[in-house]
Order: C-alpha cells, then structure tokens, then sequence
C-alpha cells in the first residue's frame, strides 16, 4: 500500500488526481440533488472506482498491453450478447444475464442489483488494442495500411449502433482519428477520410423510406427511399428540433434540450446553492445526460467553469505523460484515453448546451452511472500507470518516421 502511494505522488499524477477528484465530487452533489437514491449508488460506484485505480498500479501497464487483444474479444463478444434478440426482455424484466430495454435500447446486461453495459469496457478494450496494434507497425501510413485500424474501430462501432447507443459510438471516431494522428498517420489520408464521410452523409440522411402518413421532416427521395433506412425517424426529429421554436416540438422533442439549457442557465454567475435544481428536476434523465444542466443552476457559471478547467487540466496532465513517454505502446495508449475522455466530454457538452441533438453519452466522473464512472477510473488508472512506469528507450524517438 504504502509503494503505491509512493507511486502515485509522482509529480505528473497530481494534476490528474486533483481533476478526478474534483469533476466526480461536482457529481456527487449534483446526482444527491435530483436523486438521491442514485446518489447513495454513485458513492459505492466512486469507491470502487477508486480502488480500482489503486489496483491499476500494481503491475506494469506494459505487462497489462498483454491482455489487449483477449479484452478486445471478450468486449466484442459482450457486446454480441447484448443484440441478440433471445436475450432480450422488457424494461422491468429483472431476470439475471438478460438484456432489458432502457430508454428504446438493448444496452446493459442484468446482473441482479447492478446492470452491466459492455460498451464501457469495449472503449478500453479498445484504446488498448489500438496501441498495441500501432505501436511498432508504419503500415498505416499508407492508405490500404489504415484498413486494420479502421476495421478494429467499426467493428465495435457497428454493433453498439445495433442496440441502438449513437451516443457511445461516436465516441470511437474521434479517439481513432487522434490516436492515428498522433501515431503519424499521413494527413492528407486522413483528410480523404473525412472528406469521404462528408461525401456519403447525404447519402445515408436522405435514405430510406418513411411509413409514417403524417410525417413532415423525411424526404422520401427517388431513388435513395429504396435504401436502407440509416437516419431513424427519431433521429430526424431530434435535428430538427435544435432549430425549432414550435411550442408543439419544445414539449415534446425538443423539451429535453429546451428545459436542460433554461436550468443551466437559470443558475446566473453564482449559482441558487448546492441541491436547489427547481428547474433542473424538470428536466428527464438530468442527473445522466443533462447534469451539466444542473451543474449551472446549482453553482452557476463559476461552478460550470470548474469543471471545464477541471477538465482542461486533466487532459493537459494527460498530454504530458504522452509527451514525456518515448515507449510506443505507453504513448498511444495515453494519447488514446485522453482522446476517450476529451472526446466523451466534448459530446456531452455540446448536447447539454444545444449545440448537437440529443444523443446518450455520459459526462466522464460527473454523470450517473456505474459502468461509466467504473470505466472513466480504469482509463484514469492506465494513464497514472502509464506515468509512473515509463521504461528508458534507447532509439529514435517512437512515431517518428522518414519522408
């Protein structure tokens, strides 16, 4: 115990303490405030957490890079459990091993008092293979080369979309696209890409065929309405509803967004107090997707300002030990969780504010929810490893590539 802590006082961990400890303490007051009974939960939840960073620092990350691609196959196969239909149940269903609807997706597998959702552990499996698979490879630099990384990434991508979890899947492109950044990946490839998405995205908003006699917002367009459905009628409606001041559309669709960006800003610069959420508890799901709404109204724009800078600086710390790690495996796989964490953030904010349409992703350590705050703690638990056992490495400098 006592190496442990001696480990972890290494200078660089600081930072990076000092955040998680602040973003999950926000939470904690701010999940007490809408529910208390998840709040109860979140403190069990934070406390294994804790020791499961502990427990991260007992054996080198390099020694743990062993077990990336077992994780990795394990994560898929969970996964595949979750969309099978057979193991489907309704909501309330509470049998044990079986996947009940929560919010219209399949998501989380019963395990009596707790639930389970596999995606969590699929975006560490993830970063982990990631870097194990780039780390002494140059292949990529080409364009048939950046097919494995891609394939690796879509794979998992493709099937939390079948449950359906947008939120969680658009949390792996822009890990993929740093992590190969980073790595050296040519620019102008990875331009091609995006340009390429750019390209198709019409494509997939305008096909398929809507069967609703009464709808207004799916086109319905000669030649594309016999595609496959991509875009989901839902979907659509959470687009349209960001630009909509339709007191219909700002009851129904847009009352999430709506409510959550009056909470936040209801708070002023100080802030009503911790636990006073009178617009807040108005909003659904608040103390999930939407607690930075609730973080606004309780502490006000001082509050919402430490946990950006809060943020800023556990993303900064993690930058570093990337910087400072000359191992390739080690470098990758801190650049990869800070891409993780920033991206999942970034989502998430941007949806509390009404800048992006609704999609379920969780804010790292400050929303409810056990499999994420477990995961947000592995992540963090890696990059403290990561910044405590960074082997010497006699050679050029990992990543760096000849033109």
């Amino acid at each position: 115990m006592s190496s442990i802590l001696k480990n972890l006082a290494v200078g660089t961990n600081w930072p990076v303490i000092v955040a998680v400890t602040v973003l999950s303490g926000m939470g904690i007051l701010s999940i007490y405030a809408d529910a208390p009974a998840e709040g109860q939960k979140q403190l069990l939840f934070l406390g294994i957490g804790l020791a499961l960073i502990f427990a991260m620092q007992l054996i080198s990350y390099t020694q743990l890079g062993k077990w990336a691609w077992p994780l990795y196959g394990v994560a898929l196969v969970l996964l595949l459990y979750t969309i099978a239909p057979f193991m489907h149940v309704p909501r309330y269903d509470q049998r044990l091993l079986r996947v009940p609807e929560t919010n219209g997706a399949y998501a989380w597998i019963n395990f009596g008092i707790l639930r389970f959702q596999p995606a969590e552990l699929t975006k560490i499996a993830f970063v982990m293979v990631m870097s194990r698979y780039l780390r002494f490879r140059s292949n990529y630099r080409t364009v048939a080369g950046l097919l494995p990384p891609f394939a690796l990434a879509l794979i998992p991508l493709m099937l939390i979309l079948k449950q359906p979890d947008l939120g969680t899947a658009l949390v792996f492109i822009p890990t993929l696209f740093a992590m190969l950044f980073v790595a050296g990946a040519k620019i102008r490839h990875l331009l091609a890409v995006v340009g390429l998405g750019i390209l198709v995205a019409p494509v997939l908003w305008f096909s398929g065929h809507c069967t609703r006699e009464t709808c207004q917002i799916c086109p319905n367009l000669p030649g594309l309405n016999a595609l496959p459905q991509f875009v989901k009628h839902y979907q659509r409606e959470r687009v349209y509803a960001m630009f909509s001041n339709d007191p219909q559309t700002l009851q129904d669709t847009g009352f999430q967004q709506h409510n959550a960006l009056i909470a936040f800003g209801s708070g002023g610069l100080s802030g009503k107090g911790a636990g006073e959420i009178p617009v807040g508890r108005r909003v659904p799901e608040a103390h999930n997707d939407m607690i930075f709404a609730l973080v606004g109204e309780q502490f006000g724009f001082f509050g919402a300002g430490v946990v950006l800078i809060a943020y800023i600086v556990l993303f900064a710390a993690g930058i570093e030990i990337a910087g400072s790690t000359r191992e390739p495996f080690g470098r990758m796989l801190a650049v990869g969780i800070v891409a993780l964490l920033a991206g999942q953030a970034f989502l998430n904010l941007m949806v509390a504010t009404k800048l992006m349409p609704v999609t379920g992703v969780t804010l790292p350590f400050v929303s409810y929810g056990g499999s994420s705050l477990l995961a947000c703690c592995v992540a963090v638990g890696l990059l403290l490893n990561i910044g405590q056992n960074r082997p010497m490495v006699i050679g050029r400098t990992a990543f760096e590539f000849d033109e």
